[in-house]
């Protein structure tokens, strides 16, 4: 592990949560942004955001049964509605794939991120800023294989922060950065 004792950054973090302060250092990539969206799914507002999905793949293509069994024949309304159900059931279970690959382009001009979660809140520091996130702006984590995703406490938008486990300097920091988490957020 190599020596952060002159990173400013650093310090100030360390000696705000008292030494319990977990830092990672990654480049963040399409695969750890869609396995985060995906476990964004899981929260509230990644369910509300995923119903209206749902039900255009439920309603378009029953209603186009109900054309075609009224009419007695295939009409053009009911393929155009079966398709439409369709898509919505292809966004619905695949929309974390299409939003991350949407990414490709913020994510690469990011370069590597230095990310430190401490007992202030969690901080992302990369190439385009910083970003400091207050424990109190934050409503949950997921965990997953490889990462932790952090939401934002907004119910209309999901948001927050992705946290690659490969980030970190030595494996057994999951434990502590799980820790830190579960001493603040709720778990999703």
């Amino acid at each position: 592990m190599d020596d952060k004792s002159g990173d400013q950054l650093y310090r100030i973090h360390e000696s705000a949560s008292g030494g319990h302060a977990v830092e990672l250092r990654y480049t963040p990539t399409v695969a750890d942004m869609a396995e985060g969206l995906r476990a964004g799914g899981r929260s509230k507002a990644g369910r509300r955001q995923r119903l209206p999905f749902f039900l255009i793949g439920l309603v378009g293509p029953g209603y186009a049964a109900v054309l075609v069994a009224l009419d007695g024949g295939s009409s053009g309304s009911a393929v155009a509605l079966t398709v439409v159900g369709l898509f919505g059931w292809a966004f619905a279970l695949f929309g974390h794939r299409f939003m991350a690959r949407s990414t490709r382009g913020l994510l690469a001009a990011a370069g590597e991120c230095r990310t430190v979660v401490d007992a202030e809140g969690v901080t992302v520091d990369c190439a385009q800023g910083s970003t400091h996130l207050r424990w109190s702006a934050l409503s949950g984590y997921v965990e997953t294989s490889a990462t932790f995703m952090v939401f934002t406490g907004d119910k209309r938008v999901l948001g927050g922060a992705l946290l690659p486990k490969r980030g970190l300097a030595d494996p057994g920091e999951q434990d502590v950065l799980r820790a830190l988490l579960d001493g603040k957020l709720e778990r999703i």
